[in-house]
């Protein structure tokens, strides 16, 4: 008697335990604390992402993901006029890249087969 008691409240024990550790994290997410004092520049920069209260952080922010992959995101606030003009900046589609000095694209006209010079700094 006293095994199936003991069996039984441990039974019970489980079941109100197990549902409160599983997906406790509620979906855990890195979130800016404080403000970057500095302000970012734009070369270290390569993206960004907005944090927002009501996705369970403390504060709004704007988290600028830099170039190299192995540094910490840095945390910006999205009220500052920088911050507002990187996010704008970040936002621009590149702009196409300039062919190097020098260098020309095959003429029209050339005789296929005919191999004809590139110069050093030119890319084929």
């Amino acid at each position: 008697m006293t095994q199936s008691l003991t069996l039984s409240l441990l039974a019970l024990i489980l079941t109100f335990c197990i549902p409160q550790t599983q997906g406790n994290d509620g979906g855990a997410q890195d979130c800016c604390l404080r403000y970057s004092l500095k302000k970012i520049p734009a070369h270290v920069v390569r993206s960004y992402r907005k944090q927002e209260p009501s996705l369970g952080c403390p504060i709004s922010a704007i988290l600028f993901a830099p170039r190299k992959r192995s540094q910490p995101e840095l945390c910006a606030d999205p009220k500052m006029d920088w911050v507002q003009q990187l996010m704008q900046r970040l936002d621009k589609p590149p702009a196409p890249r300039k062919q190097a000095r020098g260098c020309k694209k095959d003429k029209a006209g050339s005789k296929p087969g005919k191999k004809g010079k590139v110069s050093k700094g030119c890319k084929r």
